[in-house]
């Protein structure tokens, strides 16, 4: 029987309105079920998922075998702080649970801006255990990406399964 995709991830792809053209970064790609998603919309553009766990990674790479053996998708073991990303070279950075986006220090933002393209955007997702939480982390999200020297555009919430997620747009 195949996997049913999380609504989260669902939700998320239609947020993300990717480009066939897009050039994409998803920090913290986990098993590459994001990734599988974006993929599928690029048509001459390129996805970099990164992760700190090599289990993840293998995972993520084994799931999105073809698109990898395509050129579409790149998978690499790394932190956000020691991954070496090019200058300008996303559309799209997105992340989904990863917690660098609400626990201070977040020295990562810059670097993220540093990747960023021109008129890029990144997409800050969030589905907690306890959705009581969600303000919370939209709250302390929003405080580090402004303080960062990001403009939060947007905060969107869903009615995902099994608890609500959350989607913060910031720009630079």
């Amino acid at each position: 029987m195949p996997e049913k995709t999380p609504e989260r991830f669902v939700w998320a792809l239609d947020v993300m309105r990717v480009a066939p053209a897009d050039r994409v970064l998803e920090v913290g790609c986990g098993h590459g079920v994001a990734a599988a998603l974006v993929c599928e919309r690029l048509d001459g553009g390129h996805l970099l998922g990164i992760d700190r766990s090599a289990k993840m990674i293998e995972a993520a790479t084994r799931r999105n075998q073809a698109d990898v053996a395509a050129g579409i998708a790149e998978f690499r073991t790394t932190t956000l702080a020691k991954a070496e990303l090019p200058s300008r070279a996303y559309d799209l950075i997105f992340s989904f649970n990863v917690s660098l986006f609400w626990t201070p220090p977040a020295r990562e933002l810059n670097q993220l801006a540093e990747a960023l393209a021109p008129g890029g955007r990144m997409l800050v997702f969030h589905q907690p255990p306890f959705p009581e939480k969600n303000q919370q982390v939209v709250d302390a999200a929003t405080a580090l990406l402004t303080e960062g020297g990001w403009k939060v555009q947007d905060t969107l919430f869903a009615d995902t399964a099994p608890v609500e997620s959350v989607c913060l747009i910031a720009v630079r």
